[in-house]
């Protein structure tokens, strides 16, 4: 939190010295302040952050803040993408991947952004879990603490926002983070795109609507960068793997898990090196990235 805090003075001090320079290295130096809050919000998230409850929602509030992401709602999302992961049906994140399956076809919007690597899939999960507590009432899930939960953290980053806005415009305006949002949503996207996209699903049955912990490698992969710039820019957030099979394990220890995991897996063990996994798929057709459903043994049971 401590380099995260410099990160975003540095940032500040940059964007009043009003030089383009300045402003680029500024906006790079925020997106990477924003990213580190997600990846600590994930992390309070699992509560790896302290073995007290409390100090992990604290935590997780600040941090959200700084990500642009509620965090009960995200939580709760996120809790039930661990619960059901590769299960099209249950699994939260895959409901837009679903529905165009579903269709049989993509829209011509989402067929544009993906060509043009506008990050439209990134700024949908925020309208998703800023909107979580509308959709808790329209789908009639309206469990009282859940719902008290997400309309206090969204009702929290509002008051926050109206509040920065107004005591210091000069700083937190739109001029000065528009580029920094948009960076951060790409950022968002090319780690996050290749840990689940391309990789085998299944429909709930009479045999299974979840996978096994041991199981968790099918639907998940991970994205290896060197030693240092895991750590340096995503918290090893990018270690997805690893972080399937042990998701109460702390971001720091999961480059060792993956020195184990990945020989005890061999040929099973998902992985892509950085950003090839983006570079070779942007350039395809989004339906041939999207639609095909790929099967798996384990899933081929027949009802």
């Amino acid at each position: 939190m401590l380099v995260d805090i410099a990160l975003a003075a540095c940032a500040i001090h940059l964007l009043h010295i009003h030089t383009l320079p300045t402003f680029l290295l500024s906006q790079i130096l925020l997106t990477l302040f924003y990213f580190h809050n997600f990846a600590l919000l994930h992390e309070c998230g699992h509560g790896n952050v302290h073995a007290k409850r409390w100090i992990n929602n604290v935590i997780g509030h600040y941090a959200s803040i700084f990500c642009f992401m509620p965090f009960f709602p995200w939580k709760l999302i996120h809790q039930q993408h661990h619960l059901y992961t590769g299960n099209i049906d249950l699994d939260p994140t895959m409901k837009a991947l679903r529905e165009m399956r579903e269709k049989g076809k993509i829209s011509l919007l989402i067929r544009v952004c993906w060509q043009r690597w506008i990050p439209m899939a990134a700024l949908t999960q925020h309208f998703v879990f800023w909107f979580y507590p509308l959709t808790l009432w329209k789908e009639k899930k309206m469990v009282r603490e859940t719902f008290l939960q997400s309309a206090f953290s969204v009702g929290l980053l509002a008051a926050v926002y109206i509040a920065l806005f107004h005591f210091f415009p000069d700083t937190i305006n739109l001029g000065n983070l528009w580029l920094s949002f948009v960076l951060y949503l790409v950022m968002t996207e090319m780690v996050n795109l290749p840990h689940h996209v391309m990789l085998p699903s299944f429909h709930t049955s009479k045999e299974r609507n979840k996978l096994h912990p041991w199981e968790q490698n099918i639907t998940t992969r991970s994205c290896y960068y060197a030693f240092g710039l895991s750590e340096l820019l995503t918290l090893n957030f990018n270690l997805h793997t690893e972080h399937h099979f042990f998701p109460n394990l702390p971001w720091y220890r999961l480059r060792k898990l993956r020195h184990l995991l990945k020989p005890s897996l061999g040929d099973e063990y998902n992985e892509v090196t950085g950003i090839r996994w983006n570079l070779s798929n942007r350039s395809r057709d989004i339906s041939d990235v999207l639609l095909p459903e790929l099967p798996h043994p384990l899933f081929n049971v027949q009802e």
